[in-house]
């Protein structure tokens, strides 16, 4: 596990920008405590999200809340966003004692399935941490989930490496993370700049509140 080096030329790898859908759910942050935004909005919650994981069986984000599950949308060949939230939220899982560890799920769900096949997936996150999940997502299949959760839908395309060697393309994503806490009594949202240590405070937190 470490930090991984991404050689991709993919040049648009984005957080939510001002005015984005996600914008209407997030308020003044109060002292609640947390590092995120606590979510006062009770429809947000585990979305009923069924995908195929990187060993071919299906994964329900719905079928274990009994602990803390860390969603987020991304693809491989991002050059920035993408790796630095999956090596942060790597560093604040190792950071909790090892029974929290067992409680915590990070959610990795591709949004550029054409590239990012199962093997390319799991090769790219076991450099994170061998526990995280990856889906095969991709728009379409995840549209109607992002606008659950008030993301901005993912736009634009990459193409395969050797179709454009100087030009990978571009993908506007966003990059936030949701931390869903057991039983969806709390959903606390991360929209960019969240430090490792924030996040394993969250999820501690959301741990501690079970």
């Amino acid at each position: 596990m470490g930090l991984v080096a991404t050689a991709s030329a993919v040049s648009a790898c984005s957080t939510p920008i001002s005015g984005a859908p996600v914008s209407d759910i997030v308020s003044a942050q109060e002292e609640d405590g947390y590092a995120g935004t606590l979510l006062s909005d009770p429809t947000i919650s585990r979305p009923a999200l069924v995908l195929t994981d990187t060993d071919g069986r299906p994964y329900d984000l719905q079928a274990d809340v009994d602990g803390v599950t860390a969603l987020f949308f991304g693809y491989t060949r991002c050059p920035d966003v993408c790796p630095t939230t999956m090596a942060d939220l790597a560093t604040a899982v190792r950071e909790l004692p090892a029974g929290a560890r067992e409680r915590v799920d990070v959610v990795f769900v591709t949004e550029d399935p054409d590239s990012d096949t199962p093997a390319v997936v799991r090769e790219w996150l076991d450099r994170f941490d061998e526990d995280f999940i990856g889906l095969m997502g991709g728009q379409g299949r995840t549209d109607q989930v992002l606008d659950q959760l008030h993301v901005p839908r993912t736009e634009g395309h990459v193409d395969p490496p050797e179709a454009a060697p100087h030009d990978d393309g571009t993908l506007e994503h966003s990059g936030v993370v949701y931390l869903f806490g057991p039983g969806d009594e709390a959903t606390v949202l991360h929209s960019g700049g969240t430090t490792a240590d924030q996040y394993a405070a969250d999820i501690s937190r959301l741990l501690d509140q079970s």
